[in-house]
């Protein structure tokens, strides 16, 4: 019997994709501590691993401003296509 729930849906697949830059920047950096971790004293390892870090740092500032937008975005809807109810007096 094929169970087809443990297979990602199309959706998913378009989620993970959307994702991918967030995924590697992330492998990154974990290879960038790893390099830090066998070598503390290679100043390349240090500098690969500020590099991994800004650029993780980046796409997350990138993706907070982006998520920050869109929640603030103004959704205008018709629900009344009539005219305007006047002004209350205050």
């Amino acid at each position: 019997m094929n169970d087809t729930r443990d297979e990602p849906t199309g959706d998913d697949l378009a989620m993970i994709e959307a994702e991918m830059l967030l995924i590697a920047a992330g492998v990154d950096l974990v290879d960038a501590e790893c390099r830090v971790l066998t070598s503390p004293s290679d100043a390349l390892a240090r500098r690969a691993h500020r590099r991994a870090m800004s650029a993780l740092l980046s796409l997350l500032v990138q993706q907070a401003n982006h998520d920050a937008a869109l929640a603030v975005a103004p959704a205008y809807t018709i629900t009344n296509p009539g005219p305007a109810a006047p002004a209350e007096a205050a």
